[in-house]
């Protein structure tokens, strides 16, 4: 499937996997809706997205997913679309009772909550697309606990996105929406180091960002009698 000219919105688009997801994307002749609370932030990847690809649209969506009563009114500005890829997310690592209340919000609202809610705002405009797709960016801690698991609080939102996108992807069963899941190991990006926990910018199990990229770009670009309905990349060497 060709996704060139599709109009694309990417949530949590200003760092790591989301930014070059849009870098990728923009490349395909993409038109992008990059989402983000720090508009500056915005406005840097929009003015590198343009400049890089001038035939392409390029339009920017504010809105701080820990304001969830803000999210309907927000994107409701948004008339034509595609594709939706809910990305954003925040890490927290540690024993249940040293995770405090807020912070415990914050990973609901961000890492769920923020999918349901603008899922929900954008199903009408993905309707009236000839062919819609919404990919919804878990992690590995979504599918499975390992022993010794210490950040059970981030493993409880990423397994409600599991539970999300597997109903929705039968709620649209056979229709013109394709609802996928798409289940990352850990990732060379600032999600862990923005935690504070005192990780390495490079663990002997991460991976490079664009093997995500290439894997979910992989998962658009199929014909569409078919759906990967779910996808885990996991690291399988350790250098």
């Amino acid at each position: 499937m060709d996704v060139t000219g599709k109009t694309i919105l990417i949530t949590g688009a200003t760092d790591g996997l989301g930014r070059l997801l849009a870098i990728n994307l923009a490349q395909y002749g993409c038109n992008l809706i990059i989402h983000g609370r720090d508009e500056s932030k915005l406005n840097t990847l929009r003015a590198e997205l343009s400049q890089e690809n001038n035939n392409i649209s390029i339009s920017k969506v504010v809105c701080d997913f820990n304001k969830p009563e803000t999210i309907a009114e927000v994107f409701s500005n948004i008339k034509t679309l595609d594709i939706l890829i809910n990305n954003a997310g925040v890490w927290a690592e540690g024993n249940t009772v040293d995770i405090t209340p807020e912070k415990i919000i914050e990973l609901t609202n961000v890492n769920l909550l923020s999918y349901l809610l603008v899922t929900r705002a954008l199903l009408p405009v993905l309707q009236t697309s000839d062919f819609a797709q919404i990919l919804n960016v878990s992690s590995v801690a979504g599918i499975e606990i390992p022993q010794d698991y210490f950040h059970t609080i981030y493993s409880a939102t990423k397994f409600g996105v599991q539970a999300f996108s597997e109903a929705l992807a039968k709620e649209f069963g056979n229709s013109n929406l394709r609802v996928m899941g798409y289940y990352p190991g850990g990732m060379v990006t600032k999600l862990f180091k923005k935690a504070g926990i005192g990780y390495q910018d490079v663990e002997p199990w991460m991976f490079d960002p664009q093997e995500s990229v290439d894997a979910m770009i992989f998962m658009l670009t199929r014909n569409k009698k078919v759906n990967i309905k779910r996808l885990d990349l996991v690291n399988h060497l350790e250098e």
